[in-house]
């Protein structure tokens, strides 16, 4: 059995157009959405044994944040990952499968709509908004990580900043 947490970076700012996608930073309503779910994360007792985080600014700030609100988080090993920043799904999929066995608890943090898409993918239903500084968790019914496939993971819980505010 594997546990998969999706975590979407918190709200980025568009306000300085000479910046690239991957460097715009948090804005100030993202950065307290990272405080309230973060400290629902640790209070919840959902935590990883590892964090891959796209190499993009608002998703390394977004961990950034979770780290300094609650302490469980610094704990955790953290791996900065290029393959994380993705828009496409099937990207996403093919790095998991990738991933060592003896990870158990692994969190992404990403953007959509790769990781809306993966949640859909992996899960026999349908979640339809994957909002920012939202978190899903994946119980995934699997040994190894190269077995994952559609329908294999039943969703355990979806936290929204908007329902902690």
């Amino acid at each position: 059995m594997k546990t998969l947490y999706l975590l979407r970076h918190a709200k980025s700012s568009w306000d300085d157009d000479q910046l690239t996608d991957e460097d715009r930073p948090l804005t100030r309503r993202g950065k307290r959405d990272c405080a309230l779910v973060a400290t629902e994360l640790e209070r919840s007792a959902r935590l990883p044994e590892i964090i891959y985080c796209s190499t993009a600014r608002r998703a390394q700030d977004t961990l950034k944040c979770f780290k300094l609100e609650s302490p469980a988080f610094n704990g955790i090993d953290t791996v900065k990952d290029d393959a994380v920043y993705t828009f496409e799904m099937q990207s996403l999929l093919g790095h998991l499968k990738e991933l060592p066995n003896n990870q158990n608890k692994v969190m992404i943090v990403g953007h959509n709509p790769a990781l809306l898409d993966l949640a859909n993918f992996l899960y026999d239903g349908k979640i339809t908004r994957f909002s920012t500084c939202a978190f899903i968790e994946l119980e995934i019914n699997i040994e190894y990580w190269d077995q994952l496939r559609a329908d294999s993971a039943k969703l355990i819980e979806i936290i929204y900043p908007k329902q902690l505010r």
